[in-house]
């Protein structure tokens, strides 16, 4: 009997078209071959090879191809070489799951883009960022790969968690909106409802709840209290200070315009805070605002995406 015939066998059977009787055989083919699982033992193949040889036996039916296939293997020999190449071959087949298409979205320096994924999540993406996600979600998990920053907002659904991975790290959610920006170290902070975050080198976990932020270190995770329009000021446009430390107002312009501030400061120590809404503003729009608050002159660099502040007092 050769393999090949065998497995045609199997086809017609996954399409109906295998025959009442041989039909019959299969399904107490499969039926043992199901509970082993994915890495049964060889006693556990054994022990199936018998109890499937037993029940094709009692059925007292013969098949009329020419001669009978279980005419051709009743030594325990030929048992075991039928099971051998059919069996387990039929097993593998049903066992594989179905290979999804997975596609990638990327983007950039100065693009950013939006994914809807195919569960109606929303994924805004910075520039040189990029998104590796399944076309459809399985039916037991959704999970998509980072790499660069992020943000989420994604569909509830408590039977099936979402999950983000980057190099060092795995975000588990079941409705919620986050950040995660991976540009130099894993950093993920929580807008709205709950986010598990695990280290994938040190194996810690922790959960996050909203206007918190882990930050992953090789062998630890770092929680803090933070303003999360601070950290997703780049997606909305919308920054809110109040009485912010004048070197924080710089460091959360350059997250949310994707710039970078060189400030050079006076001898003496400079106490100014900042207090103020901008929305959708222009950067230029931002830095002319300050001027009446401060006393500096700045210079932009276009092609470097740099801007230089001389700073000189409070006003």
């Amino acid at each position: 009997m050769q393999l090949k015939q065998l497995i045609k066998w199997a086809k017609k059977y996954r399409s109906g078209k295998l025959g009442p009787e041989r039909n019959e055989q299969f399904d107490s083919l499969l039926d043992e071959l199901a509970h082993l699982g994915k890495s049964p033992s060889q006693s556990e193949i054994n022990a199936a090879k018998s109890n499937v040889w037993k029940k094709i036996g009692s059925t007292g039916k013969s098949i009329s191809s020419g001669r009978s296939v279980f005419l051709m293997v009743r030594k325990f020999a030929a048992v075991l070489l039928f099971f051998a190449l059919v069996g387990l071959a039929v097993w593998e087949m049903y066992s594989q799951p179905t290979e999804i298409p997975m596609m990638v979205k990327r983007t950039e320096q100065g693009m950013r883009s939006t994914v809807t994924l195919s569960d109606g999540s929303r994924v805004r993406l910075n520039e040189n960022s990029s998104l590796k996600f399944p076309e459809t979600f399985s039916d037991e998990l959704r999970m998509v790969y980072l790499n660069g920053e992020a943000f989420f907002d994604i569909m509830p659904n408590p039977d099936k968690p979402f999950k983000v991975l980057t190099g060092s790290s795995e975000i588990t959610v079941l409705g919620t909106s986050f950040n995660v920006n991976t540009y130099r170290r894993p950093e993920i902070t929580v807008t709205t409802g709950k986010v598990k975050v695990a280290n994938l080198i040190s194996k810690e976990g922790v959960e996050l709840n909203p206007g918190q932020q882990a930050t992953i270190n090789t062998d630890q995770i770092q929680v803090s209290e933070v303003n999360p329009d601070f950290y997703i000021g780049w997606h909305t446009r919308k920054l809110e200070f109040e009485d912010e430390p004048i070197a924080s107002v710089f460091s959360i312009l350059e997250r949310a315009y994707g710039v970078n501030i060189e400030v050079e400061m006076p001898e003496k120590e400079i106490k100014c805070v900042i207090t103020g809404a901008y929305t959708g503003e222009r950067i230029e729009t931002i830095l002319l605002g300050l001027r009446h608050i401060l006393d500096f002159e700045y210079q932009t660099d276009i092609s470097t995406k740099t801007i230089k502040i001389a700073l000189k007092n409070c006003k």
